[in-house]
């Protein structure tokens, strides 16, 4: 642990050693926070992710400077579904810590997914439609959208929850308990999900005992007395005459009295019906036509600030992007790849990233530039070339050097040097004079004074 006032060690007592700051609460605040991340890590591994977010979002609240904490915090939304919170929080921990920090490959990761975030861009939209038509009594198409979205991204929670609600308010119980137990295998501490499963269960339930009820009250009809009527032996023939007659009357007075009547009603029903149909859906078309306009005007918009956003961070001059560069010419300054190193770091934009560490690496990089220690390592080239007889790659080195300091007298002498080892004394002698004429308290001095003299 460290000090918050001076950055030291502390040891074990109430004060830094340092400093003399009283950290009592502050070790009861780091305390506090590391409590909640461990809680949130026991329930991430027990697939409670709402109950671990939660645990790691207090874990933060108490210290910001928590990266662990924000770190699971980003996976356990990103396994939620809830991709830009993710993003924010591992773009918040990579510049707090930007050393060895987990958050800055994760990001990397999502960022160069481009179809990924297509598809989650894609999926934002079909729930916000579904969202919007579920509000205007438009159900079965929110129910639609919803599918799709879950098809889309099948860990995005917040689907879940709004089909079982719309399953659950259209009657559809065993449907609801399905997209519930689906959403539980994704995080089975969800509060609203298991509120919905528990009222599946209980309609369900009651289903079943209406259903119970219903057969029982069927048998008790079943057994009641059945009343037989009592006849006459007549003639067989006769009786079938008769009976025959007797329904043929029945079927048309039937038919006239009952039936007729009854169709002539529904056709007319129906055909009213129809028409008061057509009418409504004339209507509700046109009302959705210009509520789906006015959604898709919102949609752009929202998808240019989402672009906006993630241009902020992973575009070409983005805060994610001049960190990389930034590394990358640490990289390419430690491996002594100093030629690499001044193009990577003239694409770095200082004013894209406000961090103090960042601007600090950046001003140490931009003093090393010219420095005797680099043109001394890239001379060590240079004179390694002249030496093994490779005076043209002894000339590109020395000017590489002369480029970044026209006065770094090694260069200017090696290249007079190589010059006159070529044979071509005439070339060779500017670069002697220019050493006796500008620089004679250099070490080199007395041998370019012997080549002009």
């Amino acid at each position: 642990m460290i000090c918050y006032r001076c950055k030291s060690a502390l040891g074990s007592g109430k004060r830094c050693l340092h400093c003399g700051a009283d950290v009592t609460i502050y070790r009861k605040i780091i305390r506090t926070s590391n409590s909640f991340y461990n809680l949130g890590l026991a329930k991430a591994r027990q697939r409670n992710l709402s109950g671990a977010a939660a645990d790691l979002s207090k874990a933060v609240e108490y210290d910001k400077n928590n990266t662990q904490a924000r770190n699971l915090l980003g996976l356990v939304l990103f396994e939620m579904g809830e991709i830009v919170d993710a993003l924010s929080q591992w773009v918040v921990s990579s510049q707090l810590d930007p050393k060895d920090n987990p958050a800055t490959g994760y990001l990397s990761a999502v960022r160069d997914d481009k179809t990924e975030l297509e598809k989650y861009n894609t999926t934002i939209k079909n729930y916000n439609q579904a969202l919007d038509r579920a509000g205007h009594d438009g159900e079965d198409l929110a129910i639609i959208q919803l599918r799709r979205c879950i098809g889309q991204t099948p860990s995005f929670l917040k689907a879940y929850q709004l089909l079982a609600l719309l399953l659950l308010n259209e009657g559809e119980n065993a449907k609801a308990a399905k997209v519930i137990k689906s959403g539980l295998r994704i995080d089975a501490g969800n509060i609203l999900l298991l509120s919905y499963e528990k009222e599946a269960k209980e309609k369900n339930g009651k289903t079943r005992r209406d259903a119970e009820k219903l057969h029982e009250k069927t048998l008790d009809l079943a057994g009641e007395e059945v009343i037989i009527p009592h006849y006459t032996e007549r003639s067989r023939l006769k009786q079938i005459l008769l009976g025959a007659a007797a329904g043929v009357l029945v079927c048309l007075a039937a038919y006239f009295f009952l039936i007729k009547p009854s169709i002539e009603r529904r056709t007319n029903n129906t055909l009213n019906q129809n028409e008061i149909s057509y009418f409504e859906r004339t209507e509700g078309r046109d009302s959705q036509i210009r509520a789906l306009t006015s959604e898709l005007d919102g949609l752009k918009a929202e998808a240019e600030q989402n672009q906006t956003l993630l241009e902020k961070y992973t575009g070409e001059d983005g805060s994610i992007t001049n960190y990389e560069r930034l590394l990358e010419a640490l990289s390419q300054y430690w491996a002594k790849d100093y030629k690499a190193f001044i193009v990577t770091y003239g694409k770095i934009n200082s004013e894209a990233v406000t961090s103090e560490a960042f601007v600090s690496v950046y001003n140490r990089l931009g003093s090393l530039i010219g420095s005797d220690s680099m043109l001394s390592s890239i001379m060590d080239g240079a004179v390694k070339y002249f030496n093994n007889y490779k005076y043209s790659d002894c000339q590109a080195v020395c000017q590489e050097c002369l480029k970044l300091n026209p006065d770094y007298v090694k260069a200017i002498y090696y290249m007079g040097l190589s010059y006159e080892a070529m044979g071509d004394d005439a070339a060779a002698a500017p670069y002697f004079r220019q050493i006796v004429e500008k620089y004679p308290s250099s070490e080199y001095y007395a041998l370019a004074k012997t080549r002009v003299d």
